[in-house]
């Protein structure tokens, strides 16, 4: 087997326990890149050199190739590098060739004897090194005659001189031996391999979707911020993902604002890397240490510190030195310096003390005097004790972050800003802003609730608006989620707080918003009151609060996009939840079914993760409707239940409001129009449309249909005028098509063609196309039973297609069903003077056949009701008085044959 195939075929391999490394995560692309590379690997005898960073995964790599190699059938051969070895000629070859023993005393005796002196089994002086590489080629291709031989040697940089002659000599002549062979080295490193011979290749770090996958299967109880530093850390390096975390204490995988500038290193990368730093000149330190803390590589940074440090020419000898033990490079297209390893950064700041780091912050405080976010930060770092200048530029540099979307930055900044802070009452006020910032917009509630803690015993008396917002976030996301309550903390916070009603005080509008949040998840009317006397209170004027539930509909889906992007990197959770929200609010009824389907799962898994349990319900909502069209009405109907009954004892009726829209379309998905309209109303009642829930407005033509289609005429009617008097059409155009549909539905004949056609002709229609087949399908119906037989079809066809494409098994059967019904029509069964039309007969033939009433109507897409009626007007024209006769009546028509 190839090694190709193999690859195609490898398993993930599964994670036991917190902290163990899982194998390969993030490496099917390189494993396919080597395998071309490589080819059939032994079998065609090529060689590979593979090269990367320090911790990239090389060892593991090679371990992995060697494994589906030897699978494959070829006999591995395999050696490390030992670095106290790399004097000792012939160390290597001798791990190397240590399973081919038995065959060595087999050779002739010349070959023999250069072997066995060579790995020092004899007493013969060591021969020349061509005849050792000719010795070693002939036992390779005499034992690759029985299976191929696949050599992998990691480490090469340790690997002596001789045995890399040797290797070096084996990959030039490959040709027709079965000899593959991989080597892998540092990049950058000095080997003694001449590597005319190999192809390279160069590991590069991982992506950041392995990278997160390797971190959170190691540790899946790391908290977003510290794993978004220690993803922006280890920049790939998979050795670091694994330690970086194990280095650092409960409370920093907990806390935000207890990190520090640069992750702790574990014991084990501290003795590998903070070595080569602690071992330079002081002055060589202290540049990279600016270097470190800085972490733009922007030369400037050093031709100031250079100047701040000192004039003399030694300092730049310094840096010189620096730059020939590679710990760092230049980077010529970004213009950059780089330090050459992730963790060479940590590294230098491990190696300096406190006092050296002060210093060095104060420095780049001087150096960054025209950026005064930097500038804070870091003179907030150089300084020890409380200062209400720097504590005030850190506060105005955490509303900065704040407003960007940098929420972990934020909590950090308002942090380190109380920590400086002399007087109490700054000290808590700064500390409820961070605690607020870490429940609302990285979901981080064990730090909100400590911060919060923290403000309270700053300041003891502190209340006020703020507070009381982030005491409802944690009562939303961490507790039980009272609505009631939570309206009430706001309502008593904003009512009687010291902000004097001003538009501009910063916590008075987060707590509106946060109240505005209550009031949408509630639904129920009576408790906007209290949000818009609020709003009318505000001086000099109210501001743009965020858009309400509807008006999405017509937000530009590129800001969502932005804001999922930012949040996938770490950004703002929250905003990154209502981002996903209004993307799936956009792509279920686009007819993007998939991509909804994505992003609901996405909008969980961030639920799940970072701990924001309130908003799951709305992505369950759209797995509820997605499982409705598709038929699974089951699994539907159990999604929706379970959003009722986490919602209804907690008074978040709007979601209980999005589960009965997911039942409606199950239900006129199974043909249950009764039991459609009963959800229906419960979300709007019929002729009426609520002023703060316009999610009611998206049933509204569901409404008319199952009010039609049960004989309820008034109320479908009803309904339509309401939407016609609150102007709904004006509000988005899929809105306009929907308000056309329901219009068309309760048309009487004489108007439906000209109803239908003006809601065809919506402007836009065909970017709703669910809704848009639907009243084709409607339009379809109607025109076959008014006989418009060729008309129908051609309405009937253009839905059934659509219904197909978006997989809408339900409405796409009763399509079809409706397409046969008028090919039957037209040649309808008649009884003497009688036609029967096509569903009649179907009708008939089921009843014939004992099917009750709900079953036809389950199978034709008709609620029990529609069904009785048409049966008890059917009996008259068959001349029967009950089913029992119906068997009898069908069979004697002409023709008759339905049994």
């Amino acid at each position: 087997m190839s090694l190709g195939s193999r690859v195609e075929r490898l398993p993930r391999t599964p994670v036991a326990d917190a902290g163990q490394r899982p194998e390969l995560v993030g490496r099917a692309r390189q494993l396919r890149e080597i395998t071309a590379l490589l080819g059939k690997g032994s079998a065609d005898s090529r060689a590979l050199l593979l090269s990367g960073e320090p911790g990239v995964g090389k060892s593991a790599l090679l371990g992995e190739v060697a494994r589906i190699m030897s699978a494959a059938g070829a006999r591995v051969l395999s050696a490390v590098g030992v670095r106290f070895e790399s004097e000792l000629a012939y160390a290597g070859l001798h791990q190397l060739l240590l399973p081919l023993n038995g065959r060595i005393e087999r050779l002739e005796d010349t070959h023999r004897r250069v072997l066995r002196s060579a790995l020092g089994y004899g007493g013969d002086p060591v021969p020349d090194s061509l005849h050792v590489s000719h010795a070693v080629l002939f036992l390779l291709r005499q034992a690759a005659t029985e299976r191929p031989v696949f050599i992998v040697v990691d480490d090469l940089g340790c690997f002596d001189r001789a045995s890399s002659a040797v290797l070096g000599f084996v990959a030039r002549r490959p040709a027709g031996s079965r000899i593959g062979l991989l080597a892998a080295c540092r990049s950058g490193s000095e080997t003694f391999l001449d590597r005319a011979g190999f192809a390279e290749y160069e590991l590069p770090p991982l992506d950041r979707d392995a990278a997160v996958e390797l971190l959170g299967a190691s540790f899946p109880g790391l908290t977003g911020p510290a794993r978004d530093r220690v993803l922006a850390q280890a920049q790939g390096n998979p050795l670091a993902l694994v330690e970086l975390p194990a280095a650092l204490g409960g409370r920093q995988r907990d806390a935000p604002a207890d990190l520090h500038d640069v992750l702790p290193l574990s014991p084990r990368l501290r003795s590998r890397h903070a070595s080569r730093v602690a071992r330079l000149p002081a002055e060589s330190r202290r540049l990279l240490l600016l270097l470190a803390l800085d972490d733009t590589g922007d030369p400037g940074v050093l031709r100031a510190g250079l100047r701040a440090g000192s004039d003399d020419p030694k300092a730049l000898t310094a840096l010189s030195a620096v730059e020939a033990d590679r710990l760092i490079t230049f980077d010529d297209t970004s213009r950059r310096f780089v330090f050459r390893h992730p963790l060479m950064r940590a590294a230098v700041v491990e190696a300096s003390t406190l006092t050296e780091r002060c210093q060095a912050h104060r420095t780049l405080a001087e150096i960054r005097a025209q950026a005064p976010e930097r500038r804070a930060w870091h003179l907030g770092r150089a300084t020890l004790v409380p200062d209400e200048r720097v504590a005030a530029l850190l506060e105005e540099t955490g509303h900065r972050a704040a407003r960007r979307g940098d929420a972990a930055a934020a909590v950090a900044t308002f942090t380190r800003a109380a920590e400086l802070s002399p007087r109490p009452g700054d000290r808590g006020r700064r500390l409820t802003q961070a605690a607020y910032l870490a429940a609302d917009a990285t979901g981080e509630l064990r730090a909100a609730s400590e911060l919060l803690d923290r403000a309270r015993c700053a300041d003891p008396d502190r209340t006020g608006s703020l507070t009381a917002a982030t005491r409802v976030l944690l009562l939303l996301n961490g507790g039980d989620g009272d609505i009631d309550m939570a309206h009430r903390l706001l309502v008593e916070a904003i009512e009687t707080g010291s902000h004097g009603n001003d538009a501009g005080d910063d916590a008075l509008i987060e707590t509106l918003h946060v109240l505005q949040l209550v009031c949408w998840s509630a639904g129920r009317d009576e408790l906007w009151n209290p949000f818009h006397a609020a709003l009318d209170r505000l001086k000099p004027a109210a501001p743009p609060l965020p858009a309400a539930c509807l008006d999405r509909l017509t937000e530009p889906l590129d800001v969502s996009w932005d804001a999922v992007r930012r949040g996938r990197r770490g950004g703002h959770v929250r905003r990154h939840i209502d981002a996903l929200m209004h993307l799936c609010l956009r792509a279920f009824p686009a007819g993007r079914w998939e991509e909804d389907e994505t992003l609901a799962t996405e909008g969980l898994t961030i639920c799940q993760e970072r701990q924001y349990p309130f908003f799951s319900w709305y992505f369950e909502y759209h797995q509820a409707l997605l499982a409705a069209v598709r038929g699974q009405f089951e699994e539907s109907r159990s999604t929706a239940d379970r959003i009722t009954q986490w919602a209804v004892p907690r008074g978040v009726l709007a979601a209980a409001a999005f589960a009965d829209h997911a039942r409606v379309l199950a239900e006129l998905g199974a043909g249950d129009h009764e039991c459609a309209y009963r959800h229906a109303v419960a979300i709007s009642p019929a002729g009426r449309l609520g002023p703060h829930a316009p999610y009611a407005l998206w049933v509204c033509m569901d409404l008319v249909e199952a009010a039609v289609h049960t004989r309820r005429t008034a109320e479908a009617e009803a309904h339509v005028r309401a939407m016609r008097e609150a102007g709904v059409a004006t509000l988005s155009p899929r809105l306009a098509l929907l308000v056309a549909g329901s219009a068309a539905l309760v048309a009487p004949d004489d108007d439906a063609v000209g109803c239908f056609e003006q809601a065809l002709a919506v402007p836009g229609a065909q970017d709703w196309p669910f809704d848009l087949a639907r009243i084709r399908l409607a339009y379809g119906e109607r025109l076959r039973r008014m006989r418009f037989v060729t008309e129908a079809r051609a309405q009937l066809e253009a839905a059934a297609e659509v219904f197909e494409r978006l997989g809408a098994r339900p409405w796409a059967d009763r399509a079809t069903g409706e397409l046969r019904a008028t090919r039957r029509s037209r040649t309808g069964a008649k009884h003497g003077s009688v036609t029967l039309t096509g569903q009649e007969q179907e009708i008939a033939v089921l009843a014939a056949s004992g099917f009750t009433n709900k079953q036809i109507g389950e199978r034709l897409h008709l609620s029990p009701r529609t069904v009785g009626s048409h049966l008890y007007q059917l009996f008259p024209k068959l001349g029967i008085s009950s089913r029992a006769g119906l068997r009898d009546a069908l069979a004697s028509l002409p023709g008759g044959n339905a049994f």
